[in-house]
């Protein structure tokens, strides 16, 4: 990908694996090569597992790749399908209810976004009955899969953001959420999305 593929507003990938995830390994260095001038942020978001790079490598890769990497957030596996959490302290124990989890991340005043609702691991129509705060759009998925997320994010009335969910380099930075201004921190992202001032872009697919 080329910096021609920018769009306006501060573009993050929010659905990010690296090889600490059972079923990726693709390291996040070789992530950043291929998102530099590409995006302005990412968030990781490994399966199940959080906490794997220190502060002081995370600062020395920004540094380098002139990008922001957030973290505090986790793809969990639930006994019924996959939710993105943003914004917690550590994963939660995997196989819980898809309700139980959405309420461990609510507690600590996190972010809790349906994963690929409508694909193998999605949760399909049981998200019109949890509280979600959004729904993702994914990079790696279909195109009817996503019209499908599309369509039951307008339902609920809930705003969509968008991620690669990449576990391989083809996949890296395919889909992406844009912000109206530059973002400092995961709060202040969270912070936009409740408030629908967010959009998924697709900048290859």
């Amino acid at each position: 990908m080329s910096s021609q593929d920018r769009r306006e507003g501060f573009l993050v990938d929010m659905h990010i694996h690296t090889n600490y995830s059972m079923d990726s390994t693709f390291t996040l260095e070789e992530t950043l090569i291929e998102l530099d001038g590409v995006v302005d942020a990412l968030i990781i978001t490994d399966h199940n597992t959080m906490g794997n790079f220190s502060e002081e490598i995370l600062k020395a890769l920004e540094s380098k790749y002139h990008m922001k990497i957030f973290t505090s957030s986790v793809e969990i596996s639930t006994t019924q399908g996959d939710i993105l959490a943003y914004d917690i302290s550590a994963a939660p124990s995997e196989n819980l209810r898809p309700d139980e989890i959405i309420d461990i991340i609510h507690s600590e005043n996190g972010l809790a976004v349906a994963a690929h609702p409508f694909t193998l691991l999605g949760l399909w129509d049981l998200i019109f009955d949890l509280n979600f705060d959004a729904i993702e759009i994914n990079g790696t998925r279909s195109k009817q899969a996503n019209k499908y997320a599309k369509e039951a994010a307008e339902s609920l009335g809930l705003p969509c953001i968008g991620g690669s969910d990449s576990h391989r380099r083809f996949q890296v930075g395919t889909c992406v959420t844009e912000f109206p201004e530059k973002i400092d921190s995961i709060k202040e992202i969270i912070d936009f999305v409740k408030k629908g001032k967010c959009k998924p872009v697709f900048l290859q697919y």
